[in-house]
Parts: structure tokens; C-alpha cells; sequence
């Protein structure tokens, strides 16, 4: 598609990192509005998201060089070209959510509830960094001849070129946007603590699973015949199952 927004002179805006920035943006912004001031307060806020950021980045980042390591013997420099693409969600997911879980600790913010405000705001941001990944031709789908199959023809793109290929970044940033709205919606009722991210956790890891099957690019192998990817979905299911049910549990002895 088209890896590069915009150049001039010396300076060059990647699709990509657009973005990817536009959606940290967006989740950002989504929570600010959304959170009730008695889970978290502004500054508290915008401190843990700056370096929850950084975290999910370094994070997506070292999941994509230890899967790919071939690719960065040789260069080792473009480790740090992130610009390009090549973040894996997954990792910058579980190192983000490592550092949410030590800063609620330490702040002494109730986890549960904060989990919950900030569910929505994985799927609104994931959507922009979907659309990020379909420009730069990342994350690309397996060969396919249905209609609407895309041909990356950009000698820049990361995605085969030249056959038509499952739009499948399409595919995941629509599913996030569905995801995005169904517990936005979610929030507005009254629920046990813990339950929106419950279900966030669920969603996407079966979404994620199915999405696999149709994507072309290198996956790592897991176990089983899965990719990486797909062994981590079925963890995070149990996780997101296993918080709905002692949720509920101890809503029952109450």
C-alpha cells in the first residue's frame, strides 16, 4: 500500500508509526474521558499511560526480534527502526499490562476497575494499528483468490508483492473496532469489577485465534501446529474465563 505518508526534505512520516501513534493517542484520550475520577486521577493517568506506552512498544518489539531473529544477525541497528514495522500486539500487551499491574500495586489502585476503563481503549487502539500495519504491509494475509483480495504492489511494503493476498490487517482492525464498541457499550451497565477486561481477554483471544489461520507471514512455531500467537490466545482465554468465574464467585458468598 503506502508505507510512507509523507516525505520532504530530509524528513520522512511512516504510515506505519502514524499510526501506530494515532492509536496510543486515541486510548489515551478515550480513558482520560471515560474513567470516573475515584478509580484514577488525571495525572495518574497520563503518568502511568506515558510509560505504559514505552512499555508496550519495548515489549511488541523484542516478541517480533526474538521471533525473526534471522532478520537482525546481520543488522543489528534495525532492531530499534520501529518506524518500519514489526511490533508483535502480544508482547507489548503482557509487558504492558506487567507494569499496570506493579503501578496499581504501588499506587494502591484497585486493579479491577481500572482494567475495566481501560478495556475499550486495547481495541480502539489496536484498530489504528491495524490500519497502520495494512499500509505498511505487515502482518499480511495468506495468498487468496476472493474478491476482495489486496495486491501490495509498493516495492516498500513488508507484504509479498505482486499476488493477491487476504486483507487481513482489515480484518483485525474491523474486529477490533467491533470489540471497541461492545465494551464501551459493556461499561455503561452496572457489572462486577474485572468483568470488562474479563471479556476484553476472551473476544480477542478467540478473534485472534481464527485470524491466524489466514495470516502469510512468518508465525514462529508454539507447540501443536499453533503459532506463537495462537498459544497465547488460548492462555489469555483461560485467564479472561477463569476472572469471570471467581468474580462471580465472590459475588455469590457476598
Amino acid at each position: 500500500m503506502y508505507p510512507t505518508l509523507l516525505s520532504f526534505g530530509g524528513f520522512t512520516v511512516y504510515t506505519y508509526g502514524f499510526f501506530v501513534a494515532l492509536g496510543f493517542f486515541a486510548a489515551t484520550l478515550y480513558v482520560s474521558k471515560t474513567a470516573k475520577p475515584d478509580i484514577i486521577s488525571q495525572d495518574s493517568l497520563y503518568s502511568l499511560f506515558l510509560y505504559a506506552i514505552i512499555a508496550a512498544i519495548a515489549g511488541a518489539r523484542l516478541l517480533y526480534v526474538l521471533t525473526n531473529l534471522g532478520e537482525f544477525v546481520k543488522s543489528p541497528l534495525d532492531i530499534f527502526k520501529v518506524w518500519h514495522g514489526g511490533l508483535v500486539y502480544y508482547g507489548g500487551f503482557i509487558v504492558a499490562v506487567s507494569y499496570v499491574v506493579w503501578y496499581t500495586k504501588r499506587k494502591k489502585i484497585l486493579l479491577s476497575r481500572l482494567s475495566d476503563a481501560i478495556a475499550p481503549a486495547l481495541g480502539l487502539g489496536h484498530f489504528f494499528g491495524r490500519i497502520g500495519c495494512f499500509f505498511a504491509g505487515c502482518c499480511y494475509g495468506k495468498v487468496c483468490g476472493l474478491p476482495w483480495a489486496v495486491t501490495f504492489k509498493n516495492s516498500d511494503t513488508l507484504a509479498l508483492h505482486g499476488v493477491p493476498l487476504h486483507p487481513v490487517q482489515i480484518y483485525e482492525a474491523a474486529a477490533n473496532l467491533i470489540i471497541f464498541i461492545i465494551l464501551h457499550l459493556y461499561n455503561k451497565k452496572e457489572h462486577l469489577a474485572g468483568k470488562t477486561f474479563a471479556l476484553y481477554l476472551i473476544i480477542y483471544a478467540v478473534l485472534r485465534f481464527i485470524l491466524e489461520f489466514f495470516r502469510g507471514d512468518y508465525r514462529g512455531a508454539a507447540f501443536a501446529g499453533l503459532s506463537i500467537a495462537q498459544a497465547v490466545s488460548a492462555g489469555l482465554l483461560i485467564i479472561g474465563i477463569t476472572i469471570i468465574y471467581r468474580t462471580n464467585k465472590k459475588w455469590k458468598k457476598k
